[in-house]
């Protein structure tokens, strides 16, 4: 017999697009719940909502005693009370075919294994009822196409792990069959997620989940040390007390017939912004949800699995699951900026345009004053510092806006927008002896209502730091500069004889690399893509230097003692000028003895 579930269903209509991420932070800050699972349109749209709710929840938290709440209450939000936990934000995107972008695909699998660890670790901590002082609510955003894909079943990919602490006593040579079997690729540099490096009696290794590689540094078989270390300098840096190495993507582990849900800790609330949009997508958002004894129906499981189920959208459109009499229903009164700011026509040029943005502010920022008047709060969102001290001076500039007392708030938010309070309450905060103004709304301004203009919104920066690719290479050293026979410098392997950019040929075509002579005639052929690794050698006199050694600690110890030489030398030669500033004279022509003999 088909199990059968249906969690609280509400509905919240009237929101329009650039109104949503403050929408949902209020659903959040009124409600603390373990996870928050928002499901949107596209992988974009999830990137942008993930950026405003981040914005309006670190707002909800730093307001001043004048503003007022970015959010009006609503009935059955319940009543949170205190300081605003720190909210956690990831997206869980989707896994690409592996006929695209084999990099691309990697990272997008590695993601979404970064996050069902997170949720792991949630899932596991509610199960055994361990409770924090303050819990950090976990915000994740997905799309309705991710959140249909297979995953891991999570006892599978909890055995499928290795993790390492420091002191642990662990074979060297066991270590590597174990990353053999993880399928980590053996590198001669780590640089990359799912990649390990052997050097000497050091292990580095970048789990596929991390956001830097690892290095372990063993004295016999115990792990003496664990540091993070840049993967692109290649430096080593803090130290960590253990690390977690799981399988990597390309490790086919049994999958969870339940999907996401096997991994959401109970009480998660599930959030469907324009679910009429996915309804029309999916026939899987139906008000009740069977639990089939076969077939994957992940949609179904996840919804059954969330003690509260949300939707949110512009218009009320009619869907299958916020359908029915045990739907609640609450209803917004929001608008865009777009039609209370003029913009030029396209045909506008030079004085003309510059006069038409004037007049365009001026009357927008009035009407933003009478809003002001009214009761309405006021927030500006600017991406950058130099573009807040402008709308500072802009409104000092004038005298009708000097009474404005905004809320300046940092983020890419492309569209102002506009609330009001339906049920006319004043903010408790704002009680004050005397007569005062209700507290009606807030109009929450961005670049584009100011200025004209809209900012192109960056892509996020990645979560994980590697090496870039070939194309993206910054080439620091010129090898066109330099001759066969010069001396460069290695970053690990310390100095040695540049022999030239050569030809290679290898399974996959022909390659080209760097050929480095090290000591004892031992060359090595370094790609094209750690073309970073190698340095112009600068001597500090005129003797020979001594060649590195391929695996010995020589290279580093010559880079560090040529690090200090170059610093005393910097040194020496400051107090030399500061010593000659000093005296009074004529100052010496450029080409003098003194500078020659340290050139």
């Amino acid at each position: 017999m088909a199990e059968t579930f249906a969690p609280a269903r509400t509905k919240h209509t009237g929101v329009c697009p650039p109104a949503r991420g403050a929408v949902v932070a209020g659903l959040i800050q009124a409600t603390p719940v373990p996870v928050w699972l928002v499901v949107v349109e596209n992988p974009r749209e999830a990137e942008r909502l993930a950026e405003d709710i981040a914005l309006f929840a670190h707002a909800a938290t730093t307001r001043g005693e004048d503003t007022p709440p970015l959010s009006e209450p609503q009935p059955g939000w319940g009543n949170a009370t205190g300081v605003t936990p720190a909210l956690e934000t990831l997206v869980f995107p989707e896994s690409l075919a592996d006929s695209r972008d084999m990099r691309e695909a990697f990272a997008a699998s590695a993601a979404r294994m970064a996050v069902l660890a997170r949720l792991r670790t949630l899932s596991a901590a509610a199960d055994l009822k361990l409770k924090t002082k303050k819990p950090e609510p976990l915000l994740l955003l997905t799309t309705l196409a991710a959140l249909l894909q297979p995953v891991p079943a999570r006892e599978a990919a909890a055995q499928a792990e290795l993790t390492l602490t420091r002191g642990q006593a662990q074979p060297f040579a066991a270590l590597l069959e174990k990353l053999h079997g993880l399928d980590y690729d053996a590198e001669a540099v780590c640089e990359s997620p799912g990649h390990y490096a052997v050097r000497g009696g050091i292990i580095d290794v970048y789990p596929v989940t991390a956001e830097q590689p690892c290095r372990l540094d063993f004295f016999g078989d115990t792990i003496e040390e664990i540091r993070l270390f840049d993967p692109v300098t290649q430096r080593s840096g803090a130290a960590v007390e253990r690390i977690t190495l799981p399988a990597s993507p390309r490790v086919r582990l049994a999958s969870s017939p339940a999907g996401l849900a096997d991994y959401l800790p109970a009480g998660a609330h599930l959030v469907l912004i324009e679910p009429a949009a996915m309804d029309h997508e999916s026939c899987s958002l139906t008000p009740e949800v069977r639990l089939p004894a076969s077939g994957p129906d992940n949609f179904g499981h996840v919804l059954a699995h969330c003690a509260a189920v949300i939707g949110v959208s512009d218009l009320d459109e009619a869907t299958a699951l916020f359908d029915g009499p045990d739907v609640a229903e609450v209803t917004w009164d929001t608008e865009s900026l777009t039609h209370h700011r003029r913009y030029p026509a396209d045909a506008l040029i030079a004085q003309e345009r510059l006069q038409f943005e004037e007049d365009a502010r001026r009357e927008f920022l009035g009407r933003l004053a009478a809003w002001n008047k009214t009761g309405h709060g006021i927030a500006i969102v600017t991406a950058r510092a130099g573009e807040e001290q402008r709308v500072r001076e802009i409104l000092a500039a004038d005298p009708t806006l000097k009474k404005l007392r905004p809320q300046f708030l940092r983020g890419g938010l492309n569209e102002g927008f506009r609330v009001n309070y339906r049920s006319g309450t004043r903010n408790p905060r704002l009680e004050n002896p005397g007569p005062a103004p209700p507290v009606c709304g807030l109009v929450v301004v961005t670049e584009t209502e100011i200025f004209g203009r809209t900012r192109p919104r960056r892509a996020p920066t990645a979560r994980q730091s590697s090496a870039p690719p070939r194309a993206q290479v910054d080439q620091l050293l010129d090898f066109s500069e330099l001759i066969e026979g010069d001396f460069v410098v290695h970053l690990q392997h310390g100095v040695a004889l540049f022999r030239g950019l050569t030809k290679l040929e290898a399974t996959d075509g022909t390659r080209e690399v760097i050929s480095l002579e090290f000591d004892d005639a031992v060359t090595l052929h370094l790609p094209l893509t750690e073309s970073h690794l190698v340095s112009r050698y600068v001597g500090l006199g005129k003797a020979r230097p001594q060649l590195g050694r391929v695996g010995s600690g020589r290279g580093e110890k010559t880079r560090a003692a040529a690090e200090r030489a170059t610093l005393d030398l910097a040194a020496d030669l400051l107090r030399v000028q500061a010593a000659r500033e000093a005296q009074p004279g004529e100052a010496l022509p450029p080409d003098t003895d003194w500078q020659r003999e340290f050139e």
